[in-house]
């Protein structure tokens, strides 16, 4: 039976894997450390290229789920975002409503006294320390300790607004990042389609250096 086309060999150009074809990726500010190189040497795993062009290929694939994963992380990043904005926002306008409240109080009761209206004197509202609070409230209420979160969260209904509708208010919210996110994630899913269907249909050609009856074991050459 003939035999087919031998498959390349990497020291026949020089290399001693394929994976030299490319060139080092230095990691993006942002990134978790290290995360790429433990994702990348998984993919290559599973995906299995044997040929230099299904390395091409397997690399661009690659890159699409890395890119995917990172618009998803910037994605959720982005609405968190909102969300204590719009947390801090509450917590500084019910500081601000109960400040004013108080000076309206004091104001009434200097009056009663028999004093003018225009001698009182108002304090002024520490936009700077009802910030401060809102801003506390915001980090836990995404804090990672469960029982700080779900406190955190008890705390935003008891201002008025709920989780759940400051999440659907983050993603609709024109103009906000989050909306980018969303699009370039449809558009690489279908990119990602696209270029795995053309790494099947390599793969279901790949040259073989074997009889047709024989079972063959080979290694990955990004190894």
């Amino acid at each position: 039976m003939a035999r087919r086309k031998a498959l390349p060999k990497p020291q026949d150009f020089g290399f001693t894997t394929f994976a030299q074809i490319f060139s080092d990726r230095a990691s993006i500010p942002g990134e978790t450390p290290g995360s790429h190189e433990s994702f990348h040497a998984a993919m290559m795993r599973t995906l299995m290229p044997f040929t230099p062009y299904e390395m091409v290929i397997a690399e661009n694939l690659i890159a699409i789920e890395w890119e995917l994963l990172q618009h998803r992380r910037m994605r959720d990043q982005s609405i968190r975002a909102a969300i204590q904005t719009a947390v801090c926002g509450a917590v500084v306008a019910k500081y601000k409503a109960a400040h004013k409240a108080e000076m309206k109080a004091a104001l009434q009761e200097w009056c009663a006294a028999g004093n003018r209206a225009y001698d009182f004197s108002e304090e002024p509202f520490d936009q700077n320390a009802a910030a401060a609070t809102g801003e506390d409230l915001a980090q836990r209420c995404i804090d990672p300790d469960l029982g700080v979160q779900t406190a955190a969260h008890a705390e935003i209904e008891k201002l008025g607004l709920h989780p759940l509708q400051l999440m659907g208010e983050a993603y609709r919210e024109p103009g906000r990042s989050v909306t980018y996110h969303e699009e370039k994630i449809q558009e690489l899913e279908r990119r990602r389609r696209s270029v795995k269907e053309d790494y099947d249909r390599l793969q279901k050609v790949r040259p073989v250096e074997a009889q047709t009856d024989e079972v063959i074991e080979a290694e990955v050459l990004a190894s």
